[in-house]
């Protein structure tokens, strides 16, 4: 029974998590969602930028063999499901505003880390695998007359690129971008909690 009552003693002399301020939680919420959507807003400008430039490329380049023109709209059809997936994103984190109903913004947020997850998890692998092909069939006939130590320098350099981008710069740009959604998160949550 004493270990009841000291155990009982240390929970309640826990210091009590301090009250919230609604303003400056909204404040943070909606300046860590502006950064958030400027970023996925640059995705989408940089993916629309390399589907033009893919899509001239795949219009006004005559090729002789059809392999270099399954390569570009690989990479064309890999682009726009990505862009696609950014758009929806961009629209998930903007559909209600913050101040107004940080409840529904709350579940919009849950719903951004979703899709992320999936963004980040599965898509990715099969959108690695698209570029890397379609760039893969592309460069057949464009490297054709070059010498064979050329083109095993470049398709070495792509593996490796692609081999750190997904297993080194992949995860810490999750980590990163996955810490800042659970951080507004857990502020709108403690914040509906003072409410409840």
């Amino acid at each position: 029974m004493k270990d009841f009552e000291h155990l009982l003693s240390v929970w309640q002399e826990q210091p009590k998590q301090p009250r919230l301020s609604v303003d400056d939680v909204l404040k943070q919420v909606k300046k860590g969602i502006n950064k958030l959507g400027i970023q996925v807003y640059y995705s989408i400008i940089a993916t629309i930028v390399a589907i033009a430039f893919t899509a001239g490329l795949t219009l006004f380049a005559v090729f002789e063999q059809r392999m270099s023109y399954i390569g570009l709209f690989v990479l064309l059809f890999g682009m726009i499901a990505y862009l696609i997936l950014q758009i929806g994103d961009y629209r998930t984190i903007h559909k209600h505003d913050v101040t107004l109903n940080p409840a529904a913004y709350l579940n919009d947020l849950k719903e951004y880390q979703k899709r992320r997850a999936y963004l980040n998890g599965r898509f990715y692998y099969v959108f690695a695998v698209m570029i890397s092909l379609g760039i893969s069939l592309y460069t057949i006939e464009v490297f054709e007359n070059k010498p064979i130590v050329f083109r095993i320098v470049y398709y070495s350099f792509c593996i490796l690129t692609v081999l750190f981008t997904t297993f080194y710069l992949r995860s810490r740009f999750i980590e990163r971008e996955e810490k800042k959604v659970s951080y507004l998160i857990e502020r709108l949550e403690r914040l509906q909690a003072q409410f409840e």
